[in-house]
Parts: C-alpha cells; sequence; structure tokens
C-alpha cells in the first residue's frame, strides 16, 4: 500500500473528467431530438474504458425520446466547461458564457450530455464561474418516450481493473478543470485521503463534523477480491466529542451477482419499469461500543452518507446513469449520566435474487432473498437512570442513479466551496430562487436500489431500579424500491421488504423487563 503523492491525487481528479469524456464521446443524437439506438447496431466489442459495458450485452435495448421540456448541453460544450459539481450533484460549476446562461433558464429541465439529467432552479456568477443550482428531473418530465431493457455482470474485480487501468493511461495531468481557483488549492482544502494498491484494496478517511459539532473519523478499507471477484467493505467509525465515545464497525462481503434492468415509456406517460440484482448474496457484521464521562451529553439523531462509495458509469448514450454501492448511518444516543456503558454485536446474512417490478403505480416484489440474523455480543450498564440509543446502517445500498459518479470521488466539491455556491446563489442570483436544502442522507435519489437495513437499539433501567433491566433488540431489513420524484410518479408504497428479521433479547428475560414471551426471530 502507498500514499498517493499530490500529483498523483491531481491525476485522480483529472481520471474522473477523463472518464466522463470517454462516455460523451460515445454519445449520439438525432436531429429530430430523438437519442435513440440498440445495442445490436452499436455494440462494439473492443470498447474500453472504465463503465458497465451494458452495449456490449447482446439483447440489450436502449432507445430514448426527450420531450419539448428538455434542453440539451452538448458533449462538447459540457467537456470544454465543466469545473466542478457536489456529491449530491444540486450544484454544477462551469465556465461563464452568455449562450449557457440562455439554454439553462430557471425550470428547464437540462441534460447534461454524459454527466446528468437535472432541473434548473437557480443560475449564480462569481467571476467567470457560472454557478447553476438544481434538483432531481422527473423522468416522465423529461421524456416522451423510452425503451431500455439491459442485464449486465457486476463483477468487482474487473471494476477495479479497470479503473487502475484508466489511472495508468494518464501522464503529468494538468489543471485544465480547475474546480473555482485551481485544483491544487481545491485538494489542499479537501480533508478526504485517499489510498489505492495495485492488488485490488482501496481504503481512505475522512472527518465529518456533525449537528451537534461533534467530529467523525471515518475510514473504509474495500478489497476487490481476485479470486471470486467479490467485494468486501470495511467501515470504522470513532466519535470524538466531549463526554461520550463511539466507536462503529461494519463488515461486510459482496458476491458478484447480475443487474438486470428495463423502462418503458410511451407519449410521455409512465408504462413499467423493473430492477433485479440476481445472485447477490452477502454478509454484515455490525458492532458497536459507546460510553460516556459526563452527565449532560447529547440526545440528538445524527445521520450521515458516509464516504467511501463505489460508482461505476453505465456506457449508455442519451441517458448517463451509474451503479452506485454506498452506506449510511443513524445514530440517536439518550445517555443521562455519567457512565453508562452499552456495547452490542450482530450478523446477518442475506441471499437471493432482490428485485421488483413496477406496473403504474403499483409495485410489487421480483425474486426470492432470504435471511438469517443474531445478536451476537450485548453489553450495557447505567449506574443511575434510565437510558437508550438507536444505531442503524444501511449496508450496503445498491442504487441505479440518473447521472454519472467516479469511483475515487475525485470531482467532488469541497464542503467549503458547495457553502460559498449555494449563499450565492440564495443571496445574489441572477435568475431563478434557490432554497437552501438541508436533505435526508438515509434518503435515496435513486431511480431503484436495493439496501439492506440493520437497526438496532440498547437500553437499560437503572442500577437504582428495583430490577435492573437490559434489552438489545435488532430489526433487519432487505428493501428494494425507487424514489418517485425521479420517476415522476405518484406511489403509496416507494419501498417494499424482500425479507425481515425481528430479534429481541432481554436480561433477565422475566416479566418485569417484558420478557416471559416469545421473541424468537421473524
Amino acid at each position: 500500500m502507498r500514499t498517493l503523492t499530490k500529483s498523483w491525487r491531481l491525476a485522480l481528479a483529472a481520471i474522473g473528467l477523463a472518464v466522463v469524456l470517454a462516455l460523451l464521446t460515445s454519445c449520439s443524437r438525432k436531429t429530430s431530438g430523438t437519442l435513440g439506438l440498440n445495442s445490436q447496431s452499436t455494440a462494439r466489442p473492443d470498447h474500453g474504458g472504465w463503465a458497465l459495458h451494458v452495449m456490449n450485452q447482446s439483447g440489450n435495448v436502449f432507445h430514448v425520446e426527450y420531450s419539448d421540456k428538455t434542453v440539451v448541453v452538448d458533449r462538447q460544450t459540457v467537456s470544454q466547461s465543466l469545473r466542478g459539481f457536489s456529491e449530491d450533484h444540486t450544484i454544477f460549476l462551469f465556465q461563464d458564457s452568455p449562450a449557457l446562461r440562455q439554454k439553462l433558464a430557471p425550470g428547464e429541465i437540462a441534460l447534461f450530455e454524459g454527466l446528468d439529467l437535472r432541473r434548473v432552479d437557480a443560475l449564480g456568477v462569481d467571476g467567470d464561474t457560472l454557478v447553476v443550482g438544481t434538483e432531481p428531473a422527473p423522468l416522465r418530465e423529461a421524456l416522451k418516450n423510452a425503451q431500455m431493457q439491459w442485464s449486465v455482470p457486476v463483477d468487482f474485480k474487473q471494476i477495479f481493473d479497470q479503473r487502475a487501468a484508466e489511472r495508468r493511461l494518464l501522464q503529468d495531468p494538468h489543471s485544465k478543470f480547475a474546480l473555482w481557483n485551481s485544483v491544487s488549492h481545491w485538494w489542499g482544502v479537501h480533508e478526504q485521503k485517499v489510498y489505492a494498491s495495485s492488488s485490488g484494496e482501496l481504503e481512505g478517511e475522512k472527518e465529518i463534523e456533525d449537528t451537534d459539532f461533534a467530529t467523525w473519523k471515518i475510514k473504509y478499507h474495500h478489497i476487490f477480491n481476485a479470486s471470486d471477484h467479490s467485494l468486501d467493505i470495511d467501515l470504522q467509525l470513532h466519535r470524538e466529542a466531549p463526554g461520550m465515545n463511539a466507536e462503529i464497525a461494519a463488515k461486510g462481503h459482496m458476491t458478484k451477482f447480475t443487474q438486470t434492468s428495463s423502462i418503458l415509456m410511451a407519449d410521455g406517460e409512465f408504462k413499467q419499469a423493473a430492477f433485479k440484482n440476481i445472485g447477490l448474496h452477502g454478509n454484515v457484521n455490525f458492532h458497536w461500543e459507546l460510553s460516556t464521562s459526563e452527565s449532560k451529553t447529547s440526545m440528538n439523531e445524527v445521520r450521515l452518507k458516509l464516504p467511501g462509495k463505489i460508482s461505476v458509469p453505465l456506457d449508455f448514450t442519451g441517458l448517463p446513469m451509474s451503479l452506485q454501492v454506498s452506506e449510511t448511518l443513524l445514530f440517536h444516543p439518550a445517555f443521562p449520566t455519567k457512565g453508562d456503558v452499552a456495547q452490542g454485536g450482530f450478523h446477518v446474512d442475506y441471499s437471493g435474487d432482490e428485485g421488483f417490478k413496477l406496473s403504474g403505480t403499483d409495485l410489487q416484489t421480483d425474486g426470492e432473498a432470504e435471511s438469517d440474523s443474531a445478536i451476537d455480543k450485548t453489553v450495557a450498564f447505567s449506574p443511575l437512570a434510565a437510558y437508550g440509543v438507536v444505531v442503524a446502517m444501511a449496508v450496503p445500498r445498491v442504487e441505479l442513479r440518473i447521472g454519472t459518479e467516479e469511483i475515487f470521488e475525485a470531482l467532488e466539491i469541497p464542503q467549503s466551496v458547495y457553502l460559498k455556491a449555494g449563499k450565492l446563489l440564495q443571496n445574489s442570483p441572477i435568475s431563478g430562487t434557490w432554497l437552501p436544502k438541508a436533505g435526508n442522507p438515509l434518503s435515496t435519489e435513486a431511480a431503484a436500489y436495493f439496501q439492506v437495513v440493520i437497526s438496532t437499539t440498547a437500553s437499560h433501567s437503572g442500577m437504582q431500579s428495583i430490577v435492573p433491566c437490559q434489552q438489545f433488540t435488532m430489526l433487519a431489513k432487505g428493501q428494494v424500491g425507487v424514489d418517485s420524484k425521479v420517476l415522476g410518479v405518484d406511489m403509496n408504497s416507494p419501498a417494499k421488504d424482500v425479507f425481515t428479521k425481528n430479534i429481541v433479547q432481554r436480561q433477565p428475560d422475566v416479566k418485569i423487563c417484558g420478557g416471559g414471551q416469545n421473541d424468537s426471530p421473524k
């Protein structure tokens, strides 16, 4: 393992753009405003680059026709003008020009060819930089007709090898795609450190400040296994704040699998969609340790989208999409006194074909999935008052998203730039209106997703109670669903459970502590 030097980190930033440009050059557009083709007429067996090569798979079909509501920012304009974008794709930075300002009028749906599909909310200017505030664009409004159907293997070792090959091709990069001042300035304020090795490992670290001004030090270590082409996930979180310490660890394993999806639209009406991960098997070991050293500690809920996501573009033409594997955390402590201690260890296995079929607004699960869960280790103690704590993670979350991403997150603008751009759009836009979007890190803006959600709790009645009781619970769910806003479809139930396991463990297991009943896994 070697630490990347500054020049190599600059190289990674440029590689992210190089990947985007490689996808841009593969796009074609009909003069009528229709973008469409099928795999039989365009597949190139020798197509290289870092992507899930959907168009190389026989039988796959891709055809889209955009509505009159959608304006196209062509690939040449994107390649020459793009300067950066926020991780959530709400803010884009371009080199300013009158033509681009006119095209990106607030309210318009903009297809940034090879990059993303967004609705424009507001424009601002800082020097020669055009700041574009956006939100997700509903496919129902952006597309008039669509027929997309594909099946592609997700081979984690192959994904890493492709990315490593892209990195080796780049020699002596320069800061053509500077972010505001320059790439070197950006890296100077960018906190995340990323390390990569040729043996199939990716690791990094990042510090995140939560809403209580506590610092979370997060390390991730992903291994792309050469033996079976699977993925190992290792996340370590340490919370640093006066009065309460938290150590949280999640280790997971995912096999390679086949991803199949389809979308059908006609005359601006959404007809049906399907999404399935075939043969995805895995497991998660989830462990946390919490303790307090002061009487008054925060009881606020913390929600974090964790670093280290893996995003791979699909080599479609016309509609930029990507497959992403990521993780999220929910942490909600309620410790009233010092000296409180809680430890929990949990295990989840899952396997099967996890998917759904959507017809109109009716979402039904597709495929058979199963799970086995266990509470491995528990420790709870409170010298005085009762306490409770909730620790939950989505691990893994597999999403099919509109827009392209980068496996090393190399083009994500830092939080300081994001805040500066947001204030500019809010206080002095040249057109449109921009309202701060707090967002929910646990939510998804994916066209389709599968996630394993592990929600755990611990509580203790306090040693001064007549019978000191402790209780641990774990609810493990496999969920599939869609973001109805992305599809533009009103749905009553955007998510479905493909498996559910609920475990309750009490000490002592007596009636006064809520025991004496059947709490076996369900």
